[in-house]
């Protein structure tokens, strides 16, 4: 019983004797809205179907064509083709006869209104290329025409 005794005093001394476990604290955010949150109707969303994605296609898109104010009033056929090209961005080709014709053009309208001025004044055939970025210049008698 003695035996007994003693680990009974031995496993209460070294038990007690440990130092208790930690206690662990939870600590959570004050709420900090100010509102309630916002109705939600439905938890359903309409979307489309997958589908590969189209390429792009300069077909469908619009030529956009920008009003310029042209004011030459003492200028050349060739002086007003480069300045129309330039405008656009675009290159230019005429014959080298037509580049000394006297053109004069006080005007505002599109790139196209303008350029049909140029061909009334110098009697030419010029055309807007856009798919080559260029104006072409051709001669009215040299355009092609129907046997008559």
């Amino acid at each position: 019983m003695k035996l007994g005794t003693i680990s009974l005093i031995l496993i209460f001394v070294v038990g007690c004797s440990s130092t208790p476990p930690p206690i662990a604290v939870t600590y959570y955010q004050p709420a900090y809205r100010t509102s309630p949150p916002d109705t939600v109707y439905s938890r359903v969303m309409w979307s489309q179907p997958p589908h590969p994605i189209q390429p792009r296609s300069k077909s469908n898109a619009p030529i956009i064509m920008p009003s310029v104010t042209f004011d030459m009033p003492n200028a050349t056929f060739d002086e007003a083709i480069e300045a129309l090209a330039q405008s656009l961005g675009y290159r230019w080709d005429y014959p080298n006869y037509l580049a000394k014709k006297k053109i004069r053009i006080r005007m505002d309208g599109s790139v196209e209104q303008v350029l049909a001025e140029i061909n009334k004044q110098a009697n030419t055939n010029a055309t807007l290329d856009h798919e080559n970025r260029i104006v072409r210049v051709v001669d009215s008698s040299s355009s092609p025409r129907l046997p008559q």
